[in-house]
């Protein structure tokens, strides 16, 4: 594999509306301190998982080796504040040895580090040996972030399962449909994901579309939409899913949100990007990604439309129809969004007892 495919990537999840995809260098973090700002890298559960193979005796080549090169050089040259996010991700059995081998990381490649006195760790029970993490066992708040994106991806599945023979752009207008009445939410992002979840294709015409298309069809399928068989694998998924769109809508709430840190008694504006060696995650986010509108990172999206999306009878059906319902959203007025856990915890239990009743209907 080559470096480029197997290296760590750092995603910038909101940029200005007409700027290309950012790189983070360690200029780039020096220049952000001398405005005031701190770039924070969240590391996501892969990262910390390439920590994993390290030892106390590893060297530099052997951080080259895991793909975490180019990390290395950042905090060497550069200022950073880094957090090791991901182990959230992470049944309790392992977050233990993820914490550890963060911490090794830490002390033998980025030597002179502090730790953040404001820190907070995940609370864990290491005798717990559940291998996946289940939602419905997750916290109120973990519920709460997690929920829309874990409820959108289980809804994806549920009509693919429910609806097997209707057309594709009627399956995205039920998905839409169905998320404003399950949570009266919809997001952008997870809008253009389903999207490309129901966009059918066969061999002929898959191989026929330019390799950019190609491709992200390829990644988004991968990581969101790839139809499972049982309720387990599909819960399974959704939360994977749910924790990769996480990383992009977290770090643009906490930019929002105004969120600083202590560097040596002055107080620095969070600069957030997200650290994965996951390359789908990184090539969608190059395609679909936040931009600042009203001092805000999160009410506008930009996706990207290939001249043959924008002459395709499917993408002008569902770009037509989803502008036409979120217009007339924002026309009439969003409606309050109280009770959000509540109604999250409702829509989880419909959306999976649905799912339920399809796969029990079905003949082993």
């Amino acid at each position: 594999m080559s470096k480029e495919n197997w290296n760590i990537q750092f995603i910038k999840p909101c940029r200005f509306p007409e700027e290309e995809h950012r790189l983070l260098t360690p200029e780039y973090t020096l220049q952000s301190i001398a405005r005031g700002r701190i770039v924070q890298i969240n590391l996501d559960n892969c990262s910390i998982q390439r920590m994993e193979d390290l030892t106390e005796e590893s060297t530099i080549e052997d951080v080259e080796a895991v793909g975490l090169l180019p990390l290395f050089e950042i905090l060497q040259k550069g200022m950073v504040s880094l957090t090791c996010i991901g182990v959230n991700e992470m049944p309790d059995w392992r977050v233990k040895n993820a914490h550890a081998a963060y911490e090794r990381f830490c002390r033998k490649f980025w030597p002179g580090h502090k730790d953040d006195k404001d820190a907070t760790y995940r609370e864990y029970n290491p005798e717990c040996k559940e291998r996946k993490v289940k939602f419905d066992e997750l916290s109120d708040g973990a519920r709460c972030v997690y929920g829309g994106a874990y409820v959108s991806i289980m809804q994806i599945q549920n009509i693919h399962h429910s609806y097997p023979d209707t057309t594709p752009e009627n399956r995205f207008e039920i998905y839409l449909h169905s998320m404003i009445g399950l949570l009266g939410i919809v997001s952008g992002f997870e809008l253009e994901i389903a999207k490309w979840a129901f966009w059918e294709l066969n061999k002929k015409e898959i191989n026929q579309l330019v390799p950019g298309v190609k491709q992200r069809r390829k990644d988004i399928r991968e990581n969101f939409a790839k139809v499972k068989s049982d309720i387990s694998k599909c819960r399974e998924f959704a939360f994977d899913s749910a924790m990769d769109l996480h990383w992009l809508s977290g770090a643009n709430l906490s930019e929002d949100l105004g969120h600083d840190i202590d560097i040596n008694g002055t107080r620095l504006k969070l600069d957030n990007w997200v650290g994965t060696n996951d390359h789908k995650l990184y090539r969608i986010s190059r395609d679909i990604h936040s931009t600042f509108l009203d001092n805000s990172t999160m009410k506008r999206l930009a996706i990207t439309r290939e001249r043959e999306l924008e002459s395709n009878l499917y993408w002008r059906n569902v770009d037509r129809t989803s502008k036409d319902i979120l217009t007339y959203r924002y026309h009439a007025g969003y409606a309050d969004i109280d009770e959000l856990l509540a109604k999250i915890d409702k829509a989880v239990s419909y959306v999976e007892g649905d799912l339920i009743r399809k796969f029990d209907a079905v003949p082993a």
